[in-house]
């Protein structure tokens, strides 16, 4: 995303110095048209009067080219600073850490809705799974027929169909 903004800048900025500077192609024009040489002579006393102004001019654009260049470079530095910043806050956040994104104003109202974004929907992760363990309940074994019960089924059977055994008087 910044490296596509940063070429698109770039671009604009040779568009405008191009359409700002002369067309150097033009003077030359004629005689790549018709193939004539226009004579040195006056050009070259025009060129002797003209160095001291041609070389002012040239430090002039370098001056302009250089400031051109650091400007571009500030700029790259600050949005690699700024991006920096945003996947270290998105990493906090993914953690669950409570961000104000007040307290960051380098970063663009695209990022801060992003992160802003990502805050809510670890809220709502968060909250879900609060529930979820609330809800959540251990199972209850269930109580074995017979675990302590052993023969109980064959002890009562036995009281039903018991004889009743006459005892001897002792004596």
């Amino acid at each position: 995303m910044n490296t596509a903004q940063t070429t698109k800048n770039l671009a604009q900025k040779i568009a405008k110095q191009m359409a700002q500077e002369p067309l150097e192609i033009l003077k030359t024009a004629r005689e790549q048209v018709a193939g004539e040489q226009t004579p040195q002579d006056p050009s070259q006393s025009g060129q002797s009067e003209n160095k001291p102004e041609l070389k002012y001019q040239q430090e002039l654009q370098d001056k302009a080219k250089s400031g051109r260049r650091m400007e571009a470079l500030d700029r790259e530095l600050k949005d690699m600073e700024r991006e920096r910043i945003f996947k270290e806050l998105q990493r906090r956040i993914a953690q669950g850490e409570e961000i104000p994104l007040e307290d960051y104003p380098g970063l663009s109202l695209e990022q801060k809705q992003v992160l802003k974004a990502q805050m809510e929907a670890v809220k709502t992760r968060s909250a879900k799974s609060g529930i979820q363990n609330a809800e959540l309940q251990e199972p209850v074994a269930k109580k074995g027929r017979q675990l302590f019960n052993f023969g109980k089924k064959q002890e009562v059977k036995r009281q039903q169909t018991r004889v009743e055994r006459i005892v001897p008087p002792s004596g």
